[in-house]
């Protein structure tokens, strides 16, 4: 598929594809940069009342560093927990509920509408609100962010000895003198579906426990048993909460903790499931099974119910609420398998910041939208990002076909069948007009004349695995080969009938022997084999992060992810164990390995706990190969640092730390590019770019000269030591440390520079690289380097002002040829006006077909025509009086104000913009050619006379490079000039011949002679 590129400002990408564990989420708060599909702080209909997160200006709990008169500080001090039970933090709650009372007071919302206030992570409050609720929110000072709450949905063997967890030399015997202890005094949130509260995992701890009173005196949550199939806890489980947002579209599920899906026992029994627990799915013994830190102690926080599907859905509020409680609780890790392939900022983000910065540690899913680049999620710097890999051991299954040939693939089940026919689904099909519903084995299509007492053949995809093979026994099927078509994982479900899963590679020669007429196969019962890992698995989300303009390497690290065998609800299929794959599955390995490292280093940072795990995994197999992702080799940006390798991260020698300071300077620097992020006080905090952040990795998404990046070191071991470095250059490029060698005492830091020269990297292509820290101790202290020759840097955008006038500017090159360079307009477009009266009614504005009929005086509708060759065209929307977001609210009395919103739809109907209108309008930049209808809604109206609620409205439509459209002059100098690898070029754009105190556009388009480098939108006020 098409790469977007992810080196223009704030552009992200969407991808809409089932995930298995990981929740998918799009709170359109902050969801996308100025000129993408939906601007900051844009909701996604205009239906009924719909339910919002309303962030307000203060400082949470969990960051409240002071500054507010007579309240002292509540954050918690470097290695500390945060106190809400203080005097100094209940001053300061009592502080921020009344300055939502104001903010409520002062947008005119009842203060019954904000049913869930937060204030540990997140300070704000959840409502039911209407549009009009929404902009006078916005309007009114003290909010920081309205994020409109929208569905979400979740991303889905014993790893133990893989890991180097068990024996006399593994970590729980060398850490913690054995299992009983590992992970004691520490307490692991899991924001997920609930657990199932008999499962054998879950089972009270033996007593008394030495970490009794730690415990006790950290938690200050509670066990909220529900009304429904109640729970229990014990000192295991010692808390539970549920949240209902979505309950009420999901009847079948539990009114408490109880998990009904699965998938949250799965996550929470891997994270810190009891010690030896037997476990059968299927049949097959699987023998023992232990979560990774079998001594810590589980909190349950139910956001996430069963959707019918095989997957979870829930709120983002709820998940909102759950990290806040999560904190408040006094939790020290927190297992995120959530995630929705799409970078952005939204509450949820906010959250998690906080949280990191109160020092929980957050492990998060990367996502199931691989391997395809550019789809990593959760991909923020202050949570550790987890792909997911394969483990050494395999549930597999042999097919043998009639001829003798055999393959192996992956299965789970005590019972082989065969021999017997073996028939293709897509031949099988009940309607011969419907083989590709059959060939995917959907419910129905097959027809059982034909696959009766035969094994059938089908294709991964669109369905559900499960429920192929339900298919196939409905139709009277005795066994399934499920073929991937593509790079995927292979899993070891249970299924209805006896199951292979094969390669696309396997599969091209059994298609063969099928379309030869007469096949016949047997297929073996299940049975564990030994195999090379890891492998990246084909569904792991892959970077670069887009978000971050591949200037921060994620995912961070992987962890076993595929055919993991964990605790499981039988509410649906009666197992109490199952095989479970995705990120999901990989997350919660990281948190119990951090719950492990928290236990032994309680002052360690989040990020110096991410540091010991990333600077010590391992990015070869276990015979020395590289690792895999199917044929190829894997990367940086499928596996991070590599894979976990928990024994060495206790003892690290050197870590990477960052602070909330160090992020918020991460935010500014991402706002001055334009990226929508919250981002306060810059002036005073300060900005860096993003690969100037302390962390440990290095990546260069922009890559034509040289860069110079710093990094900081600390000691946290307890001997001084000389490190000196040893550097694996990226293929292409020259790598300089200085300096030469680092001395860096017990406790203390030291500081250090990486330059690295484009010499010859190729054309728009990753390299990928290392630089390792070696002391006289034995420590390797590795970090990835990963780079990229995008061939060209140059401003994002040129303004000018005057009716004649010049800019210059210097683009920087990564290749050697011709650098050619293309003004396009420029243009004042073409104007209308138009006048709305009143307030906007209710109406879904998912699509134009929705509006009202008659169309309401508050409403405006038209169409545009963008002619093939525009290049950045806009629709520019001004009104006659100001928004209400922009007028002085202490003036008395308050001018008459009118807010507004552009909705744009492309010729399907799909919105391609929602804008809200602001102090110089609204822009709208459309996707390129084609034919777009334009609404604009007038959505409050305040202090105008009754009956005379009107405003005017000027709708500009800029058509650059439109035929007939220029006016004026522009050139650019030199238009084409020779230049080599990392050289500079100077450019000058000229204007001349415009019409005094109008706006006009254009574009400036740079290449390489074979076609556009970067598009550069041109604006000038004469």
């Amino acid at each position: 598929m098409p790469q977007v590129n992810p080196y223009v400002p704030g552009r992200v990408r969407r991808r809409l594809v089932g995930i298995v564990a990981a929740v998918a989420l799009t709170a359109t708060g902050l969801a996308s940069a100025p000129g993408t599909a939906a601007a900051a702080g844009v909701p996604a209909s205009s239906g009924p009342p719909a339910r919002y997160l309303v962030q307000l200006a203060d400082a949470p709990l969990a960051t409240y560093a002071g500054g507010v008169a007579g309240l002292a500080a509540t954050k918690a001090i470097p290695g500390g927990k945060l106190d809400r039970k203080s005097g100094s933090a209940r001053a300061y709650k009592e502080y921020l509920r009344q300055r939502r009372e104001s903010v409520l007071t002062g947008a005119r919302v009842p203060a019954g509408k904000a049913d869930v206030a937060f204030d540990t992570a997140f300070n704000g409050f959840a409502a039911e609100l209407t549009r009009t609720q929404v902009a006078r929110l916005r309007a009114t000072r003290g909010v920081r962010a309205v994020y409109e709450d929208v569905q979400v949905h979740a991303n889905t063997a014993g790893t133990s000895d893989y890991l180097g967890l068990t024996g006399q030399q593994g970590v729980w015997q060398q850490q913690f003198g054995g299992t009983s202890r590992a992970g004691e005094g520490v307490i692991i949130g899991v924001i997920d579906s609930g657990f199932w509260p008999e499962s054998a995992s879950f089972a009270a701890l033996p007593t008394p426990r030495q970490d009794q009173a730690t415990i006790d005196a950290k938690w200050k949550g509670t066990c909220d048993v529900g009304i429904e199939a109640p729970v229990t806890c014990n000192n295991k489980v010692i808390g539970a909460r549920w949240y209902s947002g979505l309950a009420d579209l999901f009847p079948d599920e539990y009114s408490s903790p109880r998990d009904r899906n699965g998938h949250g026992t799965h996550t929470a029994s891997t994270a810190a499931g009891d010690y030896g627990v037997p476990a059968t799915i299927g049949g097959q013994a699987m023998g023992a099974i232990s979560g990774v830190a079998p001594a810590a102690r589980l909190a349950i926080y139910k956001a996430l119910y069963d959707n019918g599907a095989g997957s979870a859905s829930g709120s983002g509020a709820d998940i909102v609420h759950a990290i806040d409680d999560a904190v408040a609780d006094g939790v020290d890790v927190i297992n995120y398998s959530v995630g929705d392939d799409w970078e952005s900022f939204t509450a949820i983000e906010e959250a998690f910041f906080n949280a990191a910065a109160a020092g929980v540690f957050v492990a998060a899913a990367g996502g199931n939208a691989g391997p395809e680049a550019a789809t990593i999620d959760n991909s923020m710097p202050w949570v550790t990002t987890v792909a997911a890999s394969t483990t050494n051991q395999q549930y597999s299954r042999t097919l043998t076909l009639g001829d003798g040939r055999t393959i192996t693939g992956v299965g789970v089940g005590a019972i082989g069948v065969g021999p017997a026919p073996l028939v293709s689904a897509k031949a099988s099909a009940v309607d011969p007009g419907a083989g590709q519903g059959a060939e995917l084995c959907q419910d129905g299509t097959l027809d059982p004349a034909k696959v009766k007492g035969a094994i059938v053949f089908c294709k991964r995809g669109v369905t559900d695995r499960v429920a192929k093979s339900a298919a196939v026994a409905k139709a009277g099927g005795i066994a399934m080969v499920l073929y991937n078509d593509g790079v995927n994982s292979l899993d070891a479900d249970l299924h209805a009938v006896p199951t292979v899963h094969i390669t696309d590679t396997a599969a091209r020669p059994i298609a063969d022997y099928i379309a030869a007429g007469g096949a016949t196969a047997t297929l073996s019962a299940g049975f564990l084999t030994s195999v090379e890992a890891p492998e990246i698995a084909g569904f792991s989300s892959a970077g670069p992060s887009n978000f971050n303009g591949g200037d921060l390497l994620k995912p961070d690290i992987s962890a076993p992810g595929v055919n993991v065998a964990a605790a499981f609800s039988p509410a649906i299929g009666g197992q109490n164990f199952a095989l479970e794959s995705g990120t999901s599955m990989a997350a919660p390995h990281i948190a119990g390995i951090a719950a492990l490292l928290r236990a032994q280093h309680p002052s360690w940072s989040p990020s110096a706990i991410r540091s010991a795990l990333m600077t010590t995994a391992v990015d070869t197999t276990d015979k020395g190969n590289p690792i895999k992702l199917g044929d190829a080799d894997a990367t940086p940006f499928n596996y991070g640092a590599g894979e976990v390798h928990p024994g060495d991260a206790f003892d690290p020698g050197l870590v990477y730390d960052s602070t909330e300071q160090d992020w918020r300077k991460y935010l500014c620097g991402l706002a001055a590019k334009g990226y929508p992020v919250p981002a306060d006080d810059c002036a005073t905090t300060g900005a860096i770019e993003t690969n100037q952040l302390n962390y440990p990795s290095i990546a260069m998404g922009n890559m034509v000269g040289t860069q110079t990046v710093t990094r900081t070191v600390t000691n946290v071991g307890d001997r001084a030591s000389t490190y000196t470095p040893e550097v694996r250059a990226p293929e292409g490029y020259a790598v300089e440390v200085t300096p030469a060698k680092l001395h860096v005492r017990a406790g203390g830091t030291a500081t250090f520079k990486v330059e690295i020269t484009n010499k010859a990297g190729a054309f728009d292509t990753w390299a990928d690289g290392s630089l390792t820290w070696r002391d006289e101790l034995q420590h390797h202290v590795r970090i990835p380097l990963v780079v990229h020759n995008t061939g060209l840097i140059a401003p994002d955008e040129i303004t000018g002002i005057g009716t004649s006038g010049s800019f210059s500017m210097t683009a920087q090159v990564g290749y050697r040829g011709v650098l050619a360079a293309q003004p396009i307009g420029l243009t004042a477009g073409t104007s209308t006006t138009t006048t709305l009266h009143g307030d906007v009614p209710l109406w879904d504005s998912r699509s134009p077909d929705n509006l009202p009929v008659p169309l309401p005086a508050s409403l405006y509708r038209g169409t545009v025509h963008v002619p093939a060759g525009t290049v950045n065209p806009q629709i520019l929307v001004t009104a006659a009086n100001p928004g209400c977001t922009e007028i002085d609210w202490g003036a008395d009395p308050l001018p008459p104000c009118a807010d507004f919103m552009i909705d744009v739809y492309d010729g399907t109907g799909k919105v391609v913009s929602a804008v809200y209108g602001g102090r110089n309008g609204a822009n709208v930049v459309l996707p390129g050619a084609g034919d777009y209808t334009l609404v604009i809604e007038q959505l409050y109206t305040l202090n105008m006379p009754v009956g005379q609620e009107d405003n005017t409205y000027t709708i500009t439509t800029l058509l650059p490079g439109a035929p007939g459209s220029a006016d004026g002059k522009l050139t650019i100098a030199p238009e084409n000039r020779a230049v080599q690898a990392g050289a500079k070029a100077d450019l000058t754009l000229r204007w001349s011949g415009l019409t005094p105190g109008r706006l006009y556009i254009g574009a400036l388009v740079l290449g390489n002679g074979d076609g556009p480098l970067k598009i550069l939108p041109i604006a000038v006020r004469s």
